[in-house]
């Protein structure tokens, strides 16, 4: 190899380099946050006394479930701050998808548009109130990714269980 050779050689490596490198820090970072997002629902479970056997991440949240005592957890990931939540389901009928939409306007015909979207859990007695999981509102995410799928295959997972009660 001569001097030109080894000299475009070190070109070509460099710019492979640069244009890797921001590949190879975004999937870091997303496997950083997504191990800090899986401690704190274990954080939230072990507080319960609970063990998260199943869980899923979708967007900035992730939802868990110790289908022995019967608990769903959720944590959702914000820069200003988190939330972090959990349902006893020995105290739940139900858990419903709850979905605000809004109606867009584009020439002559109009959309319905998701604007918010909520598993909601709606208890046995009366004079306990109904519990939400903040899955997706329009003014923090500006795109459903994913959520409603998600809201529908968990409310289905969760009636399991409810459905399973004695």
């Amino acid at each position: 190899m001569n001097i030109t050779d080894w000299k475009t050689a070190i070109i070509g490596l460099i710019v492979i380099l640069v244009c890797i490198s921001p590949i190879i820090i975004m999937v870091q970072y997303r496997a950083i946050k997504t191990k800090k997002m899986l401690q704190s629902l274990h954080k939230i479970a072990q507080q319960q006394n609970c063990k998260i056997s199943q869980h899923e991440f979708c967007s900035d949240f992730v939802l868990g479930i110790d289908e022995v005592k019967k608990f769903v957890f959720f944590h959702k990931h914000r820069k200003e701050n988190s939330i972090s939540q959990y349902v006893n389901l020995a105290n739940i009928q139900t858990c419903k998808v709850v979905k605000q939409s809004r109606t867009v306007k584009m020439g002559s015909d109009s959309m319905s548009m998701i604007s918010r979207l909520e598993l909601s859990f709606i208890p046995t007695s009366k004079n306990q109130e109904e519990q939400n999981f903040l899955l997706f509102d329009e003014e923090i995410n500006k795109q459903l990714s994913g959520e409603l799928q998600f809201s529908e295959k968990w409310s289905q997972i969760i009636n399991g269980y409810l459905g399973n009660k004695k």
